[in-house]
């Protein structure tokens, strides 16, 4: 049914809506998400009724309905904030969702606030991301009371650190009190420690607490804090603490998770002194049984030119591994170092005749896009009648290449 029908005949779908058989109210109330705005601010009245409905579905689906037209939330807040307080956890839930779409405008923080320390895990939780759309006055208020609640339940400690994080200026404020809930019992209580001190610029005058978190007993703490030393906004900053703890990273290559591995890869590439002064190190897990490890060695290798030269035969010898996109990776390597380019010539020719497309033509685009002008003569000269025969190659992008 199309919204303009709805439109028409929106009184008798809203009638539907107090039928005594449930299926045909909820069939209503999904209709009319459908609506035009006019229809449900028209009708408004009716569908707060359905909050009152002795069925936890229709309640829920009567939010639901609501949640699609901020102008009847904002009519109809103190409604909707009365559901907080229902007897099922999906309602409450379903309350607070729906409060959230007027992040701005809400006038009912208060209300939401005292759900920090409900009973309820889900509506704690529940209320923790309708406060994060809200003004730094409430998510004060709510810091605050986290603090003073007892609860053995960690989420309301999880709670107090979710709260500062949209603002970097509480972030550095409240430093303190988050870097001891790095050593908090509960996983994710850690790792929302770790992510609530990412989100300040100055995150890295940390960087031994953070580097320390290196060696967690939970992978996604580690990943968590290696995202935080290789996304940090302060290049400066970074530079000093990857040439502190630099072995301390280069030891996370050894992790027995895939994820960490690799990130310990991507942080290393933010220093190309780090990636080469760890050169070996780095090499060493271009033989990871991981393919995405083999792959981000070989990008963490590309940051330095000089590490690339140095290190050569091994990058080379990656040409010929059974992943694709590792071959690929391995010429794109090898293209950001002329003398590295010189001496490997014959090995990345050979390459125009991979089984891969991806991989004949990454060979082709690194000898076409040498800005050593003199380096390009030199291979052409040599190697051109090569060249020539991927002018018959069944693949477009190949033989466009080719003639490039």
């Amino acid at each position: 049914i199309s919204p303009a029908a709805i439109l028409r005949d929106g009184a008798e779908i809203v009638q539907l809506l107090e039928h005594s058989n449930i299926s045909v109210s909820l069939a209503a109330l999904e209709l009319l998400r459908r609506s035009p705005d006019a229809v449900l601010q028209q009708h408004g009245a009716e569908i707060i009724q359905r909050l009152q409905h002795h069925d936890r579905s229709v309640r829920e689906a009567a939010l639901g309905l609501l949640r699609t037209s901020p102008n009847a939330v904002s009519l109809h807040g103190a409604a909707i904030v009365s559901k907080l307080d229902d007897p099922e956890v999906a309602v409450r839930q379903a309350a607070l969702r729906t409060l959230q779409i007027l992040p701005r405008a809400l006038q009912h923080n208060a209300a939401i606030v005292s759900r920090l320390t409900n009973s309820s895990f889900a509506g704690r939780h529940a209320a923790r991301g309708t406060l994060r759309k809200s003004s730094g006055a409430e998510l004060k208020r709510g810091a605050a009371i986290v603090r003073q609640h007892e609860n053995p339940d960690r989420s309301v400690h999880k709670a107090e650190l979710d709260l500062p994080r949209l603002s970097p200026s509480a972030v550095s404020q409240d430093g303190a009190a988050i870097l001891r809930k790095l050593d908090d019992p509960e996983v994710a209580v850690r790792q929302t420690a770790l992510t609530t001190l990412g989100e300040s610029p100055d995150a890295l005058q940390h960087g031994a607490a953070i580097v320390n978190k290196l060696d967690d007993s939970a992978v996604v703490v580690r990943h968590a804090a290696l995202r935080i030393l290789g996304e940090s906004s302060d290049a400066a900053m970074q530079r000093i603490v990857l040439k502190k703890h630099s072995p301390a990273i280069v030891h996370k290559l050894d992790d027995p998770e895939v994820v960490v591995r690799e990130a310990a890869l991507t942080v290393l590439g933010k220093s190309p002194d780090s990636v080469l002064q760890h050169g070996v190190a780095i090499v060493s897990k271009l033989d990871d049984p991981a393919v995405s490890v083999r792959q981000a060695a070989l990008t963490t290798l590309e940051k330095s030119p000089d590490a690339v030269l140095q290190h050569g035969a091994a990058i080379v010898s990656k040409l010929d591994d059974p992943a694709v996109a590792v071959r690929q990776a391995a010429l794109t390597t090898l293209g950001k170092s002329r003398g590295a380019v010189l001496q490997h010539c014959a090995a990345i020719i050979s390459k125009l005749d991979d089984s891969a497309v991806v991989v004949r033509h990454a060979a082709l685009r690194i000898l076409g896009e040498s800005s050593d002008a003199a380096m390009q003569r030199i291979v052409l000269k040599k190697h051109s009648p090569a060249i020539v025969h991927k002018l018959d190659d069944p693949e477009v992008v190949v033989r466009e290449a080719a003639l490039t």
